[in-house]
């Protein structure tokens, strides 16, 4: 008796090994297709971050401060999206079921299932919460950045030496709570100091307060031209009419539809590491490649060269004012995606050779939101003290950048500081935000 036992116990565990085994092997399949590289702003960090976290070494000099500016992590929809998901799509889900489940679409049993188990049940209340793979991310992320930079992020806390603060929201104050773990672990990290949160956040969230900003380029009908004229597109067209042939639809889906179930596509994917969301199986490589233009367009006149972003050197000068200062060594920031691609454009990263049009798709362009500005996106200013003077090495998602005004990647503090001397002297949030 005590043998069968022992038999029917090692029998369920190898079954239970290979069902294990076979749900890895075709979430892998799932995810390791041409979909999840090009997801926008919703595109996972863990398809690009840096996973070589080896010390980061230049001769005759040692790292000394750090300033990091990251988005949150991976979060859960607005309201507006939650809304839309349980009413658009569920309706969409019924009428792709019953076409393809008569015969009349591609889809196989394998891709049913996925939409017969797929549910929404985001609570309202939850709206832009960040979730649990967000919080893998700052702590994977923080982790990292520890270990190629161990004489400016110690291991042990000290508020004298660190400083953490966030927008506020949940998402932003969430990151900055995780990010602590992965930096001091979970009981140690009790013990940090957060700054306040404070309601106007100038240098944060500048741009939601600067109403110069607000009225010439958010809610200007203008800023929105490119956008519109690509959504009315041959390409985009052609791609409404791809996804609904992919799913089996008798007519042609609406840009709101497909843009939404691209969204949803982002998140889903975002959200769990071993499965696909049913919403992406609309999409091949061309028609993803078309929506996430179509999303880098519109971040582009909003946050990008579409505009001026003078407003941004407010996040740049707390920069500056930090390395100048004795005293904190390692400071880290928790924002937004409109804070960090409105930073990338204040450091001309990323600039097209022309401005982004809706009348073509730019295919080599430098500026890809999946590349640039997916969750949990980063920038990091580490100061090198050497023996020939300050020096500053930039970081964005983790890989050493050089900047444009700079001759080397390791570019000298005082040549930075010349390069950005208005950014330094010349920038008054008044100034540059009030309406005369």
């Amino acid at each position: 008796m005590k043998k069968s036992f022992l038999s029917y116990v090692c029998t369920f565990y190898v079954i239970s090994l290979v069902i294990v085994f076979s749900y890895a092997l075709t979430a892998t399949a799932l995810n390791s297709d041409e979909i999840r590289n090009h997801l926008g702003t919703r595109t996972p960090y863990r398809f690009k971050s840096n996973k070589d976290d080896s010390k980061i070494n230049f001769p005759n000099c040692k790292d000394s401060k750090i300033w990091m500016v990251a988005r949150h992590g991976t979060r859960l929809p607005s309201v507006k999206d939650i809304v839309a998901i349980s009413t658009i799509l569920k309706d969409l889900r019924v009428d792709i079921l019953l076409r393809n489940r008569s015969g009349k679409g591609p889809l196989n049993k394998e891709k049913l299932q996925w939409f017969e188990n797929w549910s929404n049940g985001i609570p309202l209340e939850q709206e832009n919460y960040l979730t649990l793979e967000g919080q893998d991310e700052m702590i994977l992320l923080a982790e990292r950045m520890q270990k190629r930079f161990p004489n400016a992020i110690k291991n042990k806390y000290n508020n004298e030496t660190f400083m953490f603060r966030y927008t506020a929201t949940q998402r932003a104050q969430q990151s900055a709570k995780y990010f602590t773990i992965g930096l001091f672990d979970k009981k140690n990290s009790q013990q940090v100091f957060f700054e306040p949160a404070l309601k106007v956040d100038t240098t944060l969230r500048f741009y939601k307060h600067c109403d110069r900003w607000q009225k010439q380029v958010k809610r200007n009908p203008d800023t929105y031209k490119e956008v519109a004229l690509f959504g009315q597109s041959k390409e985009m067209n052609d791609t409404l009419l791809s996804v609904s042939k992919r799913l089996g639809l008798d007519k042609a889906l609406t840009l709101e539809q497909v843009v939404l179930m691209y969204r949803v596509c982002g998140y889903e994917t975002s959200w769990h590491k071993y499965t696909k969301s049913p919403w992406c199986f609309g999409f091949d490589e061309k028609s993803i490649k078309v929506l996430e233009y179509y999303e880098d367009l519109k971040k582009y006149w909003v946050d990008g060269y579409g505009h001026t972003q003078q407003a941004a050197c407010m996040v740049m000068k707390n920069m500056f004012d930090t390395m100048s200062k004795s005293g904190r060594n390692a400071t880290f920031l928790f924002s937004h995606s409109g804070t960090v691609l409105k930073l990338l454009t204040h450091l001309e990263l990323y600039k097209p050779d022309s401005h982004l049009k809706g009348d073509a798709m730019d295919e080599n362009r430098p500026w890809r939101t999946s590349d640039i500005d997916c969750f949990a996106s980063n920038i990091a200013f580490v100061l090198f003290k050497c023996k020939d003077g300050d020096k500053i090495l930039t970081l964005h998602q983790e890989k050493v950048v050089k900047l444009p005004m700079c001759e080397k990647k390791l570019c000298p503090l005082n040549e930075l500081k010349k390069q950005f001397h208005n950014t330094i002297h010349n920038c008054n949030f008044t100034d540059l935000c009030s309406i005369n």
